[in-house]
This record gives C-alpha cells, structure tokens and sequence, in this order.
C-alpha cells in the first residue's frame, strides 16, 4: 500500500496563548493523519510556549522552534525551512479548520496529476456569527494556475496563505520581510510555478475575526506594506509577462488598487503628515501609470484619481468628510472577538 504524502503544516505563534489550544486540537484532530506540525514561537511572552511545548511532548508529529521576535514572515520561512513534507500549508494560531479540511484537499490533490495547489474557502468567525466565504460554489473544479492567478490579481480568489495546499516544489520565493501583506506580494508567484490547480466547495478555515488585526484598518505602516506588496504585483508582471494579453487589465487594476489605499488612509482615524506623505508617493506612483479614462477604471475611482492628481489636501478633506457615511465597517467592528 503506498504511503499518504506528508503535509508540512506552518504556524507562527506570537503571543497566541488565549485561541491557541483550540487551534492546536483542530489540527491533531484532523482525518488526515499524515502530518507534521511545525509551530515557529516568535519570541512569545505570554505563556504560549509552555502551551505548545506540552503539546508536542504528547503528540510526535508536533515540532516546537523558539525564535527571537522576528515577525510572522520570518517566522514562517523559518517553518519552510524545516518543512520535510510533499505539501506545504499554513495555519495562524487564533483560527481552527474542519476536521476533513486536510483529507479533503489531499484527495484534490491526487485525483489530478496536473494539480499542483489545491484552494478551499474559509468562514468568517465573529464574536456573534458566522460569514462563509466559499472559493467556488457547487462541486470542485480544476483550472489552469494563469487563469487563478488572473482572479486572484482581481481580487475574486483570496490571496491567503491558509487555505492553500501547495506541493513542495512551487514554494520557491522567501517571504518577505513584511509585518503583513507578505501573501499579496508572493503568493500570486507560487501560483505560476504551478501547472493546474483545484477549486473546492465549501469554508473549512475558520478565520476568528479579531479586534486590532493587523489587516483590519489602515494606517501609515500597514498603508506602506500594501502600497510595496501591490507595486511588487504589477510590476513583476508587468516585467515578466506571464500572463499573455494581461498587460492593460494588471495597469487598471493596480490603478485602483491605488486610489483605494489614498481613500483608506485618507480616511485613517489618525492621520499625520508621514501619512500625507505617503498619499502623495502613492499619487506620484499613478502619474506614471496615465493615462486612462473614465470607461477603463469606473465613474468612482475616475473622480477620485481626477481630485487626488489636482489636489492632495481637498481630496484627504473629501474622503474624511464622505466616511460619516460609511457605516457597514463600524457594524462589523461591533461584532469582533
């Protein structure tokens, strides 16, 4: 009987103590028995390591690296780095995943030997209700890895390290060293190394939706690291032309993908000179990218650009003025763990 293929499972810990257990029983729960777990405790003082030292005292599979605080991207190269499995995933230590989440994608893997990255959904988890967000509706699907990555630029698939299986050999580039926003900037490169990739049903990643994420609002250095993460998008692929006849779609959507960060961080609840100045890098930045017409980018993101290039200062005045009415976010913000 042939051996299952091993899953390398890669999880940064920093300070995770209070969601950790329920992470950790998820996981040695899992159908799929074939693992090994490779927790990176990223310099954790609030009792986490003794937490995830127990648990892989009592399970084999389980492998515990202490590291000075060096944040989650080299925490995570750091677990690829001891990655001895045919598959690479991830985990973050303050979500859960279904018990079958692992069998089920293996079982994608190997009904296709084209297939090099298997994608599933993931449920939003918040302090009073559950939001699933699935990759693909009805039954699972099998598409070529430039077409994914074309709707991953487009923002329909998530560019979420966690609810991927990857085989070994497409996880070429390091992470960069960015506190967030590390995935946007590679995971679309992993993609390409890949031949086909499944597109399953269902939300099996649970994603606890937290106060104070990392993701969750912009400032000036989370504005910063998507500005870098996004630029590093467009003009790798501008450079490199993996994607034939791609070249005007990546230009307009990284257009937008510009103006949308002016807005955010225009509309930052703090905002200081540092963070004007990065409005007005980022508006030097679509200067080069012009030009291009109401038709091309939509009736919004057109007026926006238009005030931005002719005024910074009104366009920050507009956006901040025009957020009273922008009340879903602060509903959703009630509602965190």
């Amino acid at each position: 009987m042939t051996e299952q293929p091993l899953i390398s499972i890669i999880m940064p810990v920093y300070n995770g103590r209070k969601y950790l257990a329920q992470c950790l029983d998820s996981i040695v729960g899992q159908s799929y028995r074939r693992w090994q777990l490779i927790i990176v405790d990223d310099g954790s003082t609030d009792g986490s390591a003794t937490l995830m030292d127990d648990y892989a005292r009592r399970d084999e599979r389980i492998t515990v690296v202490h590291q000075p605080n060096s944040g989650p991207a080299a925490a995570r190269n750091n677990g690829l780095a001891r990655a001895e499995g045919q598959y690479v995933t991830f985990v973050d230590c303050d979500d859960w995943i279904a018990a079958d989440m692992y069998e089920t994608m293996v079982n994608a893997m190997d009904a296709d030997a084209g297939v090099d990255v298997v994608i599933a959904g993931y449920t939003l988890e918040y302090a009073s209700h559950s939001k699933p967000v699935p990759v693909r509706e009805g039954s699972a699907a099998v598409a070529e890895a430039t077409e994914v990555v074309k709707q991953v630029l487009r923002g329909h698939i998530g560019s979420y390290l966690w609810t991927m299986l990857l085989r070994r050999e497409v996880v070429r580039e390091p992470l960069p060293d960015m506190a967030v926003y590390e995935d946007h900037a590679t995971l679309f490169k992993w993609l390409l190394h890949a031949r086909r990739v499944a597109l399953l049903p269902g939300a099996p990643y649970h994603y606890r939706q937290l106060g104070g994420s990392a993701v969750r609002s912009a400032d000036y250095r989370k504005g910063c690291l998507f500005f870098e993460a996004v630029r590093e998008r467009y003009h790798y692929i501008d450079a490199h032309r993996p994607l034939p006849g791609f070249a005007d779609e990546n230009r307009l959507l990284y257009i937008r993908g510009l103006v949308k960060l002016t807005k955010d961080l225009a509309r930052s609840p703090h905002i200081d000179d540092a963070t004007r100045q990065l409005i007005c890098d980022v508006r030097q930045e679509l200067t080069t990218l012009l030009p291009v017409s109401r038709r091309q980018v939509g009736l919004k993101y057109y007026c926006r650009l238009q005030l931005l290039l002719r005024s910074p200062r009104w366009y920050v005045r507009l956006m901040r003025l025009t957020s009273v009415f922008a009340l879903s976010n602060r509903r959703h913000d009630a509602d965190l763990y």
